[in-house]
């Protein structure tokens, strides 16, 4: 990739161009997914490719490649330009110079190109295994899937910045029916690491199946207003509704329920939060983000009081700050925006069973519908949820087919208490909460 990297850099050279950017990556990725047993899909691919951003006159110019021969690297050299010239001039455009030290993360599987094809393929069979073994009411597995990548990333910029990493990522996810006279219901489960020897496929299965087993005989509860217990992969989820109102560019652009409660009391006390670009075992640790900027902690909410946003380079320089290395791309073919890495509502020191006991009697909701649907300017959402209701700090019976709705910053702001159990989903995580007063459907 350095050679290709050289080949564009001589290329920008001829054509006068002093300020650019490339960027580089090749993955190679595997899926498999199992059914009674058998693998029913099988995907291996490989992909590499190029995008180059320049400034020129304050205009920013954006191409990319999957192509490396001589006269693509020509082409999007051209079309760089080219484009440059069809966008209006900014003054807060600029590339990140390069720093003497970054820092040092453990993303990268060592072991990774001695794990074969077999090693992968029992993983999801595994995971198959252990879903079905763990009670007779499971009767099928939609399906047990197992994915992984490995990538390389450059970035190379005029300021002299060259710089490389390696990760690795594995996940087991898994779908699962429970049935029991007439009735069924469903139980999803997923995990990831950056470590294949670190992912436990029967944990995987069986947490599924669990799941789905503790449904049956589920039935709908009268409307009403409660306290309710959000389990860790619910929360999760509500905080990626709202990690959109940390981000800098939506808080210039006067779309951030958050743009006006900077230094100012926004949440319950019990509420802090990070994205951490440097989280151990992250979903998206890195040395740097996808400009170069090295990665950091970057507290947002501190004891209920927002403390700041998520910066990239420009939206940084439009306000005379740093980034704060969040920089990130959708794909080769979309330019660097603010994004988040590992953001995080950060733990509190009591259990799952001591939230219980403080929840007494209410509502714990397991899972919820449509939550991506939710308003990420003002914050409302109205979804459909299922869990169990609870009766003196213990489970009582299962609960579904009813929905819960309210504000995504005012269910922060009714936070009463905080558990232990922190656990990622992707980019976003949480542990268990207990919220006061939340509005539920039911008949």
């Amino acid at each position: 990739m350095k050679t290709i990297i050289k080949a564009c850099k001589d290329k920008i050279a001829v054509t006068g161009i002093e300020n650019f950017e490339i960027y580089a990556i090749r993955t190679k990725s595997t899926i498999i997914q199992v059914k009674n047993g058998k693998v029913e899909f099988l995907n291996i691919a490989e992909s590499k490719g190029l995008s180059l951003r320049i400034i020129t006159e304050g205009r920013l110019g954006f191409s990319y490649t999957t192509d490396f021969r001589e006269s693509a690297l020509d082409q999007i050299v051209a079309q760089a330009k080219a484009g440059g010239l069809a966008t209006s001039s900014d003054p807060f455009l600029c590339f990140p110079p390069p720093i003497h030290d970054y820092p040092q993360v453990s993303i990268y599987d060592q072991a990774a190109e001695k794990i074969n094809l077999a090693a992968k393929i029992e993983f999801a069979k595994e995971m198959e295994s252990a879903a079905k073994n763990y009670a007779p009411c499971i009767k099928r597995v939609r399906q047990s899937q197992f994915r992984d990548v490995v990538a390389e990333v450059y970035l190379h910029n005029h300021h002299g910045l060259d710089i490389a990493y390696q990760r690795t990522l594995y996940s087991g996810s898994i779908l699962v029916m429970a049935e029991e006279k007439e009735e069924g219901e469903m139980g999803w489960n997923y995990a990831f690491h950056p470590y294949f020897h670190k992912l436990n496929p029967q944990e995987i299965g069986k947490e599924a199946a669990e799941i789905a087993a503790g449904m049956l005989g589920a039935k709908p509860i009268p409307t009403q207003k409660t306290n309710v217990i959000f389990i860790n992969r619910v929360m999760s989820e509500i905080l990626d509704v709202l990690s959109v109102a940390f981000r800098a560019d939506e808080v210039q652009k006067g779309k951030s329920l958050l743009a006006s409660y900077l230094d100012k009391t926004v949440m319950s006390p019990q509420v802090t939060i990070y994205d951490d670009g440097l989280y151990t075992d992250g979903y998206a640790t890195r040395p740097f983000d996808d400009e170069g900027v090295p990665q950091q902690t970057t507290l947002l909410v501190e004891n209920g009081v927002l403390k700041g946003f998520l910066y990239d380079t420009y939206t940084a320089a439009k306000e005379g700050k740093s980034s704060t290395g969040n920089a990130g791309r959708l794909g080769l073919e979309t330019p660097p925006q603010v994004s988040l890495t590992n953001l995080y509502l950060a733990p509190g020191a009591i259990s799952f069973s001591e939230l219980l006991k403080t929840l007494h009697t209410g509502l714990v909701v397991t899972d919820v519908l449509g939550m991506h649907t939710a308003d990420p300017i003002s914050g409302d959402f109205s979804v459909g949820a299922s869990g169990y209701w609870v009766e003196r700090g213990e489970r009582n019976f299962p609960v579904k087919g009813i929905a819960v709705a309210g504000n995504v910053l005012e269910l922060f702001k009714n936070i009463l208490a905080v558990g232990q159990d922190l656990r990622f989903f992707g980019h976003c995580g949480a542990p268990s909460v207990l919220i006061k007063g939340i509005q539920v459907s039911g008949y």
